[in-house]
């Protein structure tokens, strides 16, 4: 299914899948309301309410009071797919929470699901405080950007190059969409995220959709592709015409 149509799904007919799912192999309520309580720091009180409203699942994640940080020790499969390997922010945080039902579902034991940190970071940045594992992490520890210029500055220098590119090859293809940060991307909107770019070590990783990965799969094959992501590595130049086509085809193909 594409990204966005997960992510525009009712939570509280989600919700109402989760709990089946937990419930058929004997677990409780109160253990589906738990673990999601720990993974994204709402309390019961929120969830029974974001489950009788007409919030979306992507909004539901979008708007998490506080992400457990231990939540990236979640490891293994769930639909197919590592979920430490999943490039999407967003869909990466909706599939943690199917892997730790998946586990509720298994029997696993709660204490288990609950990952707990059994070592101390390795390395506590200097200027912003966060935690990391490896010492000297490449992060970003300024003001979150509000806007796509303000992302671009926020990279390294040498990478700025590259995501102008990306850009102004995706504004002039849908100069009428709505530019905007969506989970710490830059987001081309227009009735929903037609497509996103964000820059990594190696790459620039490009998102426009499952569907669109697909219908340019063979112009796509000298490049490492999962579901519905791109990666665009440095070491080659950008292919500024064929990033503006998948632009335009998400834009034409976004209400189908």
């Amino acid at each position: 299914m594409d990204n966005e149509k997960v992510f525009q799904m009712d939570f509280g007919k989600v919700y109402e899948l989760l709990l089946n799912k937990a419930a058929k192999k004997g677990r409780t309520k109160a253990e589906v309301d738990e673990v999601i309580c720990w993974l994204t720091g709402y309390d019961t009180a929120d969830v029974e309410k974001s489950r009788s409203s007409d919030l979306c699942y992507g909004d539901f994640f979008r708007n998490a009071p506080a992400l457990n940080p231990n939540r990236t020790l979640i490891k293994g499969v769930v639909c197919g797919i590592r979920v430490e390997e999943i490039e999407d922010p967003l869909m990466r945080e909706i599939r943690y929470l199917d892997k730790l039902i998946d586990e509720l579902a298994k029997g696993r034991p709660m204490e288990k699901i609950l990952r707990k940190q059994e070592k101390p970071a390795m390395w506590v940045c200097p200027q912003c405080g966060r935690s990391f594992r490896r010492k000297g992490q490449d992060h970003y520890c300024g003001k979150v950007p509000e806007t796509i210029e303000e992302y671009i500055l926020s990279q390294p220098e040498e990478v700025q190059p590259y995501l102008c590119q990306v850009n102004d090859a995706i504004k002039a293809s849908i100069p009428d969409a709505k530019q905007k940060i969506s989970w710490s991307m830059p987001t081309y909107w227009k009735g929903r995220n037609l497509i996103q770019f964000a820059a990594f070590k190696r790459h620039i990783g490009l998102y426009p959709g499952p569907e669109a990965v697909e219908a340019f799969a063979d112009r796509l094959a000298e490049y490492k592709t999962s579901k519905g992501a791109i990666q665009l590595p440095y070491s080659k130049p950008l292919p500024v015409e064929l990033i503006g086509e998948v632009a335009a085809w998400c834009e034409r193909n976004s209400q189908k």
